[in-house]
């Protein structure tokens, strides 16, 4: 890739919709625009200005032939996105004309964006650093208003903010240790051995906090998993149809209909939930039985939240008593279904499994508690999944493998100084953790990271 070339790209889904919008960046913006261009009146448009928006057509230069009825938007460099020239076509969106009107920018001077070019130009150039461009991939992906609150204050600077502290944290570490290496023998004073302790922990506690924050962008981009389980014909199935408002499992009066996992995404306050329908717990009778079963125990344990159903209306038996030891207690609610129909369960014996925080009581044929149901799973999440107050910072796994190694150099620099060994060591671990912290927000990356990081975006972002 190089920053002399001018790239352009569709910056729209390709379809069909009332508007596309084919993106140019680089020094010959303008001069291809000019070229293809025609606008309504014949009065000298003012290349030089920025933002503005002019009406026309796109036009073969070499034919004449008018393309499109488009409106070109001018912006001057250094005050766009990639801090380029940039134009931008807005035409009808269907695919031919998007195609016509690529293929013209691409005949008189630019070159197709490589997928994330545009995003990563702005990073190039300085715009931005490294985790506000992973951020633009998070806006764009976003499932929830949640996950678009996270996306933003990363674009904003969220994370680069706790980043650069700790980068100062740690600089002012090193430039202790540098000082008395350099200076050992001048009449200067230095921070005691339990004084920089005592900074290292706190930088270790920042970046312990900084790592719990894995946990969100997991959260945001694989949904919390919720997993509907019980034995068969309990209405596992029915709820969640109504959980969806749809009817998304077959629901039958006969025992055992679900024979395989099924999987939705919901939004409930604003958080994604991944809701899997199960199997019915049971004895296996055949290969069929078998290999439900063995589908229903690994979404068991990959589950954040088990919603464990029981059927009101029959009382409790052997089953269900190997249920309630079987299934952890730990983020599991205990759903007791068909309050429409008479009660012949035993509550009592439920409480002595479940608390009452974490027993509800739903019909979800006649979907009475639902709301009560969903207000059970927030507060259950927000209490065992999600038990940090900041949860508007995701941090990747790229950002997470990176921390996890600083972390190692601030724990090999504490060790340093238990065991007395020369200063020169723990000030390696420090100028080592320093850079890694670099990586995080750009500073210090190579080509093939950037590579991997922009092959994920979309071509014209």
């Amino acid at each position: 890739m190089s920053l002399n070339e001018t790239v352009a790209a569709i910056a729209t889904p390709l379809g069909y919709s009332g508007i596309g919008i084919v993106r140019m960046s680089g020094n010959q913006s303008l001069s291809i625009a000019r070229r293809i261009f025609q606008p309504h009146q014949e009065r000298e448009i003012d290349w030089e200005s920025s933002f503005t928006i002019h009406y026309g057509w796109i036009i073969n230069p070499e034919t004449k032939e008018h393309i499109d009825e488009v409106l070109l938007t001018l912006m001057r460099a250094p005050k766009t996105y990639t801090r380029e020239d940039i134009v931008e076509i807005n035409c009808h969106g269907g695919p031919v004309p998007l195609r016509k009107i690529l293929n013209l920018t691409l005949r008189w001077g630019a070159r197709l964006a490589e997928p994330g070019e545009f995003t990563k130009r702005a990073f190039l150039n300085g715009r931005i650093d490294l985790t506000q461009a992973e951020s633009v991939l998070d806006i764009v992906q976003a499932k929830t208003g949640k996950s678009l609150e996270a996306a933003m204050n990363q674009l904003e600077g969220g994370l680069s903010k706790k980043i650069s502290f700790l980068e100062e944290e740690v600089l002012n570490l090193l430039s202790d240790f540098e000082a008395e290496i350099d200076f050992a023998y001048e009449d200067i004073k230095f921070l005691s051995p339990k004084e920089t302790k005592k900074n290292l922990h706190k930088i270790l506690i920042d970046i312990n906090c900084l790592l719990e924050m894995n946990q969100m962008d997991k959260i945001y981009r694989e949904g919390i998993k919720v997993v509907i389980a019980g034995k068969p014909n309990v209405g596992k199935s029915t709820l969640l149809n109504a959980l969806l408002q749809r009817k998304r499992a077959i629901v039958t009066p006969m025992p055992g209909t679900t024979r395989d996992t099924i999987e939705e995404m919901i939004n409930i306050k604003g958080f994604p939930l991944q809701i899997i329908d199960t199997a019915g717990l049971k004895k296996a009778k055949n290969k069929i039985d078998k290999e439900a079963l063995k589908r229903t125990y690994s979404k068991l344990e990959e589950a954040d939240i088990i919603l464990l159903m029981l059927d009101g209306s029959l009382p409790l038996n052997g089953e269900d008593s190997w249920l309630f030891k079987e299934i952890k207690e730990e983020g599991t609610l205990a759903v007791i279904n068909k309050i429409d129909l008479p009660q012949r369960i035993d509550k009592e014996k439920i409480a002595s499994f479940f608390s009452k925080e974490k027993t509800i009581e739903i019909s979800a044929k006649e979907e009475i508690n639902l709301q009560k149901l969903t207000q059970k799973v927030t507060n259950l999440m927000l209490k065992e999944i999600i038990p940090y107050s900041d949860n508007r910072i995701a941090v990747n796994l790229r950002q997470k493998k990176i921390l996890e190694k600083v972390r190692k150099n601030i724990n090999r620099a504490l060790q340093g100084i238990d065991k007395n060994l020369p200063r020169e060591l723990i000030s390696f671990e420090l100028r080592e953790g320093l850079k890694r912290l670099g990586e995080i927000t750009g500073k210090e990356v190579n080509e093939e990271i950037l590579n991997n990081i922009f092959s994920h975006f979309c071509i014209g972002k």
